[in-house]
Order: structure tokens, then sequence, then C-alpha cells
């Protein structure tokens, strides 16, 4: 495995050479295997809750013949997080993924936190911004016909303007016309005897087009 997915490239734009990382429900493992073979950042950890995708994990990583730590854990519940200054969660909805960073006092010591979830992301903003996380900076992608958004926070005490909490920072205009014409057609689906959920819907329509300018 010499080339990752789009999906997963656009996470590693976010890592840094002087990363300690936790790729936290690591799956297959082929991001953390990607990182450490081409030296992108300091220290990779390979972690996830199912047994069967763990040692699918370790399977690939003793094939790639590199040294790379493995851990199974319930999100960051047994993970040694000395040292450790990054946290990788990918390929998951932000219910899940705001269930692993529960735990504040492990957290702490966490200075980056990569996202990239399926579901529902200005809870996410939101949530990261009340744990003490700022959103730095987005990425979009299209991936085998579906898109994913990749999130790059960092720990401080700045706060995202609204509209960034809302909608990112909207820097893929194909993406942006793909979430504007949902909206026009979720609007358009409500029937006109749903009078309070019909203007909810075209205020949401309307906000974002107004964003975009």
């Amino acid at each position: 495995m010499n080339k990752l997915s789009k999906r997963l490239d656009s996470l590693i734009y976010f890592v840094e050479k002087e990363d300690s990382i936790v790729d936290v429900g690591c799956d297959h493992g082929y991001l953390s295997i990607f990182l450490k073979r081409n030296n992108l950042c300091k220290y990779i950890m390979a972690s996830d809750i199912n047994q069967n995708a763990l040692q699918s994990a370790k399977a690939n990583i003793k094939k790639s013949k590199l040294k790379i730590d493995t851990v199974l854990s319930d999100g960051l519940e047994n993970i040694p997080l000395k040292g450790i200054n990054a946290l990788l969660i990918s390929g998951m909805g932000t219910s899940t993924i705001l269930h692993i960073l529960e735990a504040k006092e492990k957290i702490k010591n966490i200075k980056k936190i990569i996202l990239q979830s399926n579901n529902e992301h200005a809870k996410l903003r939101k949530s990261l911004n009340d744990l003490g996380y700022y959103l730095k900076e987005e990425r979009v992608v299209l991936d085998k016909g579906k898109w994913y958004v990749s999130m790059l926070f960092i720990q401080s005490n700045k706060k995202n303007k609204e509209r960034e909490i809302l909608y990112g920072y909207l820097n893929n205009p194909a993406y942006n016309q793909v979430v504007l014409e949902q909206l026009k057609k979720i609007q358009k689906k409500i029937p006109f005897t749903s009078i309070k959920a019909k203007i909810t819907a075209y205020r949401d329509y309307k906000k974002y087009k107004k964003a975009l300018k």
C-alpha cells in the first residue's frame, strides 16, 4: 500500500513532523502505516475498539515490516497518552467522536485533534470549541462519490465565529453547491401544511446562501 485514498490523504495534510499521534479507530491500519513509512510524524500508535479490526491492522503492520504500537481500547480508555500531543479520529459519527473525547482529564495535554466525522459537523465544531479546541483549518474532498470533511482543531481558548461553527470555512465551491442544493431540496419536500418546518428550512437555505457570498 503506497497510496492512500483521497479520504485518508486529506487527514495527513494536517500531520506535522513533530507530532506524536494516536490513530483512534485505526481500522486496517493503513493510515498509521503510511505515516510511519513516510516519516511524516515523530510517533504513531494504532488503536481500535474492535478486536477483528485491530488484528487486521496488526497483520498489515507485520506485512509492512514497520514497528507500530497497537492497543485494543474503547476510545482512549486503555491508551497511555504520556508523550502524545495529537489525536487522529476518523471513520465514525460525531456522537461517537464526542464520546471518545469525554475524558477531559486524559486529553488535557493533547494540543491537536484531527477529525473526520460522517455527520453533524456543526455540532462537532461547537463541541470542540466547548472542550477548548479551535477549528484552525478544514478540507473537503470527494472520494468515490462521497464528500468527506476533515478538520484540524488546536488547543486554544479562542472561539470560532458562528458562521464557522455552522458551515466551516466554505473553501470547496463544489461541495458548497452540493450542500446548497440539498438544503433547497429539503425545503421543497416539506409540505405547505407544515408551515413551521417549511419556514425553518427556507431560513436554513437562505443563511447558507448568504454565508457563501
